[in-house]
């Protein structure tokens, strides 16, 4: 597999990616708005090129979508996690900063800065971020294996990473990756991803037999928690 990038005026970062074991040229939007290609290795460089400029109006369509979707952090705003509320509160003056104890973040955002702005959005995002990570490397890994010995799944490894635009994954060697941002998820949608992942490790596609295990691990409602997870996903991890 080889990645190459370049820069087109319209549409900005686009990423090509030649892939042993893709049938076709597709084409996905990222969240943060890049334009990821994938092509077989038998696709010559003028199709690729082709077929990217066949699609500038649906990529700057889908690429207005995500922005007009994009995830802002308001004053006032409290943040929830598995473990702690973040509040994020304008004062007159002092600095931009963030204040941890055990149950509780106050993100203090001073008077003479626009809380709008990509510098205290940045700062507020990376304060998220952290707290989940912190969260996240305590809870998940006790939980997964809970739920794997609960269930009579084994796994390899379990890895917490700030995943862009999925809550998580498993390989074909049984390591399970998890999002951080699960943090900011109600348990039952937390266990849920969890069982997902584990039933993975028996069923490496999405096919009837995946399908058939996870209504049996969740009692008939792996459905309902689907749509809820797709919907989490909208407006926390800014996904379509």
């Amino acid at each position: 597999m080889s990645t190459k990038t370049f820069y087109h005026e319209g549409i900005g970062q686009v990423n090509i990616t030649r892939r042993k074991g893709a049938k076709n040229i597709s084409m996905r939007i990222k969240p943060e708005g890049i334009v990821q290609v994938t092509h077989p290795w038998y696709a010559n460089g003028k199709e690729v090129v082709n077929f990217i400029l066949d699609h500038i109006e649906w990529i700057k369509k889908q690429q207005k979508k995500i922005a007009e979707r994009k995830i802002t952090f308001a004053e006032g705003e409290v943040i929830p996690t598995k473990f702690r509320t973040i509040h994020i509160s304008k004062v007159p003056r002092g600095k931009l900063q963030a204040v941890l104890d055990k149950t509780k973040v106050v993100l203090t955002v001073p008077s003479a800065e626009d809380i709008y702005s990509e510098r205290v959005q940045k700062f507020i995002s990376r304060v998220v971020t952290e707290v989940c990570r912190d969260e996240a490397k305590i809870y998940l890994p006790r939980r997964v294996f809970d739920l794997a010995e609960k269930h009579g799944f084994s796994f390899n490894k379990v890895f917490i990473k700030n995943l862009k635009s999925k809550w998580g994954s498993c390989s074909s060697a049984g390591n399970i990756n998890l999002n951080l941002h699960l943090m900011r998820l109600p348990d039952h949608l937390i266990d849920y991803l969890i069982l997902h992942e584990l039933a993975h490790t028996k069923e490496m596609n999405h096919g009837r037999g995946f399908k058939k295990l996870m209504n049996e691990l969740t009692n008939g409602q792996a459905k309902q928690l689907e749509k809820e997870m797709k919907e989490k996903s909208r407006t926390l991890l800014n996904l379509p």
